[in-house]
């Protein structure tokens, strides 16, 4: 079991060494582009900080598609709170279930209900069935981890839809040999501290009694997408995410630009063209025989679209 640390180490740690760099903790209020001036507080102390160049990389949050209730008791997997805050749900399950009596307290104690068959939710299901399989047989003497019951929920015809009909299949197939259920076709309507109450394609309504629940179902972007996108005239998609130009830049600013961390929507053509770029600097990287990408400039003919000078800079690590 890997410690909070090890997966995600302090950015001051990271960049100790870095002399230039210096790392400020707060929380972005505003960004007003047209003074290049980012606002910020820490708690009630608010700061003001200038820049020349500016990258947002303010990562993604869980969407709970407007019911933004179902947090309560469904966490997502977006941080590291929330990683810790599901592990302490998941064995304290378990713990509670070994010196419960009632058999339908058990049950419900040992039901596991994963929201979300992307690769965040398989992954998770997958997990869990692991750990009552594996990590924890043989430590309980009243209950038997084994029959733990991980049920995996997708309003989709499959698992993992972005991989293809084939590895989804597969992958259906590899999780209900481990003992995960699989529902798909099926919208949550409704979580509360008991259970969750599902719908099927038919129509049909049926309700899991289970104390804990994950919620992998979507992401969104973060709302500082909203300001600058109200600034800069750039679009956003349904899920938040900023629509920028092919270097990464908003429109009408060359000064601000979007992290890899914070993935731009489909729409942007940085997205469509960035596995080729991909693959072109892993071929520079064999020919050299050096671990260090390098960023070239696409042709261009247009003055508008060329590749900003200042644009290796700003994406260096």
């Amino acid at each position: 079991m890997l410690s909070e640390g090890e997966i995600a180490p302090a950015t001051r740690e990271i960049l100790r060494r870095q002399r230039n760099v210096q790392v400020l903790l707060g929380l972005v209020d505003d960004i007003d582009l047209t003074n290049r001036v980012v606002k910020w507080r820490f708690h009630n102390d608010y700061h003001e900080t200038g820049y020349d160049s500016l990258i947002v990389a303010a990562g993604a949050g869980q969407s709970y598609f407007g019911n933004d209730q179902f947090a309560t008791f469904a966490p997502g997997m977006k941080t590291i709170d929330d990683a810790l805050e599901l592990r302490a749900r998941i064995f304290k399950a378990f713990e509670v279930a070994e010196f419960t009596t009632d058999p339908e307290e058990r049950r419900r104690l040992l039901t596991f209900v994963v929201v979300g068959a992307g690769p965040t939710g398989v992954e998770m299901a997958g997990q869990i069935r692991e750990l009552a399989n594996s990590t924890l047989a043989d430590e309980f003497r009243s209950i038997d981890s084994t029959t733990a019951r991980v049920v995996l929920v997708d309003g989709a015809s499959q698992v993992l839809p972005p991989f293809g009909k084939e590895l989804g299949e597969r992958t259906r197939k590899v999780l209900e040999r481990l003992g995960v259920e699989v529902e798909l076709n099926s919208i949550v309507t409704n979580v509360d501290e008991d259970g969750i109450e599902i719908r099927d394609k038919d129509g049909g309504t049926h309700r899991i009694e289970a104390v804990c629940k994950v919620w992998a179902a979507g992401v969104k972007g973060s709302e500082l997408g909203e300001i600058l996108a109200e600034q800069s005239g750039a679009e956003l998609d349904r899920t938040n995410r900023v629509i920028v130009e092919p270097d990464l830049t908003l429109p009408a600013t060359r000064r601000c630009s979007w992290s890899a961390t914070w993935p731009p929507s489909p729409r942007c053509p940085a997205w469509r063209r960035a596995p080729s770029r991909a693959r072109a600097m892993r071929r520079r990287r064999s020919r050299r025989g050096s671990l260090t990408p390098t960023l070239r400039a696409p042709s261009r003919t247009s003055t508008r679209d060329r590749w900003p000078p200042s644009r290796s800079s700003r994406l260096s690590p």
